[in-house]
């Protein structure tokens, strides 16, 4: 019997038979493809592919992500207009390939219908928001306390009968359209503060009327709105309603009244995926949650919403492992799993599965890398010119994340090739992988005793489990899968050594060392990285020099493990260079472990038991320590001996070409491997 039996066991909703458990979440923008704000539509490859690979992969479901339903009141993102009364034409067909995409690779199609109400943007040319009730960001009218909810925009129109009238057609015919389009299914975006979610919420629908007050009277629009989209697609088209379980705010709607409004809609919908929290708060109560919260955290919900309803109940949430996945199901807290950024993360999530190759699964990491690269006012806008949402979807993990192309669509190798790669880290082992898949034959050398490079620090961090899988996967694939890999520990890339090889091409990826700072005293601090590899010299009261992110998460896993941290740092703010929604939640998690942070204050110097910092105000002030560390940046590694030395093609990735993150690590590994025919 497959340990998997759940997970990859059939399910019949409406006149559909789900092959397997196994639904990707509505991602990418619904009309992406039809061009970007200026009109182009050379993006669109790469959008569909995101869809098409999960479908590819195995998953039974695939849903697009927002599809606004109208380009008036309903508009969330500066993206192209779809006429939905025009079943032909331009728009159609980009949003018909979506389908047929999906469908060819045996996966159920389904595309998400949105109006985000009350959290609509301020787009140029478009007008005031719709929402439940009349909001006013400044004045008196504010009576559902949404202030934080405009992000600038200044009135909210309150909804009468007339405009809910405008928004059921709306729904009912964009379902139309996209049904004509080839779709089997619509997900109707009814949670996470939008527009459906705004009416059933007690928090922000506080109208008098009939549309207020009980759930059965704030049920009434979101109702009408679903039997409307019924009437028009007929019995045989699929209707799935994506709800919050829980706001989780003060005085939000939770699991009980989202259970009750599940069974109110039996008989109008076939099914619905259970997630929570506002789309537009900081991660106190954002949708997408970071590393510092529990895998499944949504399961409690979703197995209470069974509770009240016959309906196939979904849920999403931080899942990223099959073997979680299977216990959620087996439990009864859902009848099949919703994955999104882990089907970033790896799309051939489900055929891995079936193969007996779970060991392989990328498991997503709950880095943000695969959302906004442009995540809140206070960071640069992007150099490249690229708009951020057209970014979105690129993966730490994943190198193939985001692109234009497949790997099929490549040019085979003709010649292959005897590779030497200098370094056992994640660009190195990436690299390895790579061109190993391609055909090439791969000596690794690492001069360590353990692959992983800077990666082995996860070995030991208290937060870092999700990452060393990661780092445990890439050892597993490059010491055990590939067979035309050599991997050589303990063993000095020289220029001796490499020649003895006989390599066609040389990857060096050797990585980075800390930067030597010119503050005085530095030799009596202790680096962040040898933090984890001699823990018993970390005394009890810590100051951490250096408050980007290897500071700050060096300092809270310090905290974590019982240590008073304090970090200080010269700019406006720690953990300056993060991106936002990882930075919310990084910063959220070192306050509620008790790190203290002091910015703005440069380190004149350090002493055994002192670091001597000036204030933005000239003060100079001294702070006590049993131990200071410091994390003032990295530079790569000097290759110019090895390069020298060599007559034979060289390429750097990694730290040692730009000290960066783990995402462009794996990145370069992966693009100098593809390089080699």
């Amino acid at each position: 019997m497959n340990q998997y039996e759940h997970l990859l066991s059939p399910l019949k909703v409406n006149r559909f038979t789900y092959k397997n458990r196994v639904m990707c979440a509505p991602m990418v923008f619904g009309s992406a493809v039809v061009g970007d704000e200026y009109g182009n539509a050379k993006y669109a490859p790469g959008k569909y592919y995101k869809v098409e690979m999960p479908a590819k992969g195995g998953a039974a479901v695939v849903s697009v992500g927002e599809l606004d339903v109208n380009s008036r009141e309903a508009k969330r993102m500066p993206l192209p207009d779809v006429d939905f009364t025009v079943t032909s034409g331009e728009a159609f067909n980009a949003i018909s390939e979506y389908a047929w995409r999906i469908k060819r690779h045996g996966a159920v199609a389904l595309i998400e219908l949105s109006h985000p109400g009350a959290l609509k943007p301020a787009i140029p040319g478009t007008p005031n928001a719709w929402g439940p009730v009349r909001y006013t960001v400044r004045g008196e009218e504010d009576p559902s306390n949404l202030r934080e909810e405009m992000r600038g925009l200044s009135v909210v129109e309150e909804m009468d009968e007339t405009m809910m009238e405008s928004v059921y057609e709306d729904f009912a015919q964009a379902a139309w359209f996209v049904k004509c389009a080839g779709f089997d299914g619509v997900v109707v975006h009814a949670g996470h503060g939008f527009l459906i979610h705004q009416f059933l919420s007690a928090r922000t629908n506080t109208r008098k009327d009939k549309y207020g007050g009980s759930l059965e009277n704030r049920a009434r629009f979101p109702l009408e709105l679903l039997k409307r989209i019924r009437r028009r697609v007929g019995d045989d088209f699929l209707i799935e309603c994506r709800l919050s379980g829980s706001e989780k705010v003060p005085g939000g709607m939770e699991a009980v009244e989202t259970g009750k409004f599940c069974r109110m809609a039996e008989g109008i919908i076939d099914c619905a995926h259970i997630s929570s929290g506002l789309y537009h708060r900081k991660d106190d109560a954002n949708v997408s949650q970071g590393m510092f919260t529990p895998h499944g955290y949504n399961a409690p919900l979703s197995k209470m919403i069974k509770q009240y309803t016959s309906l196939p109940i979904g849920v999403i949430g931080a899942i990223n492992s099959p073997e979680q996945a299977e216990r959620i199901l087996e439990k009864g807290q859902a009848d099949y799993i919703v994955m999104g950024r882990q089907m970033i993360a790896d799309p051939e999530f489900v055929n891995k599965l079936k193969a007996g190759r779970e060991k392989e699964i990328r498991r997503c990491v709950r880095c943000y890398t695969c959302m906004s690269p442009l995540p809140d006012p206070e960071q640069e806008k992007p150099k490249d010119g690229v708009m951020p949402w057209l970014k979105v979807g690129s993966c730490a993990l994943n190198p193939m994340a985001n692109e234009k192309y497949t790997i099929e669509e490549l040019p085979k190798v003709q010649s292959p090739k005897k590779i030497v790669i200098a370094g056992g880290g994640p660009a190195g082992m990436q690299a390895a992988i790579t061109a190993a898949d391609r055909g090439h034959t791969v000596t690794l050398l690492e001069k360590e005793g353990t692959l992983g490079g800077t990666l082995t620090f996860t070995d030991v961090d208290v937060d870092k489990e999700d990452l060393r899988n990661f780092k445990d996967l890439l050892i597993y694939e490059v010491g055990l899968r590939h067979t035309n890999i050599k991997v050589c520990l303990n063993t000095e890339a020289t220029p001796q050594r490499i020649e003895r090889e006989h390599p066609d091409v040389i990857i060096l990826a050797v990585g980075a060392i800390p930067k030597q700072i010119p503050v005085k005293g530095l030799k009596h601090a202790v680096h962040a990285l040898d933090v984890y590899q001699f823990p018993e010299q970390i005394g009890k009261k810590v100051i951490m020099v250096g408050g980007g992110l290897v500071g700050c998460e060096t300092g809270l896993h310090l905290a974590k493990t019982g240590h008073q941290v304090t970090v200080i740092d010269s700019l406006v703010r720690v953990a300056h260079e993060s991106c936002g929604r990882y930075r919310n939640s990084l910063i959220a998690e070192m306050e509620r472990s008790g790190v203290e942070t002091i910015v703005k204050s440069k380190c004149l110097e350090i002493t055994e038991n002192t670091v001597v910092i000036e204030q933005e105000d000239k003060t100079v002030k001294t702070l006590q320590a049993d131990t200071v560390v410091y994390a003032l940046g990295m530079t790569a590694r000097d290759t110019r001996y090895l390069e020298d030395a060599l007559d034979i093609p060289v390429c750097k990735v990694g730290d040692c070409e730009r000290p960066a993150k783990v995402a462009e690590a794996v990145k370069t590994g992966f693009q100098a491997a593809l390089q080699i025919v």
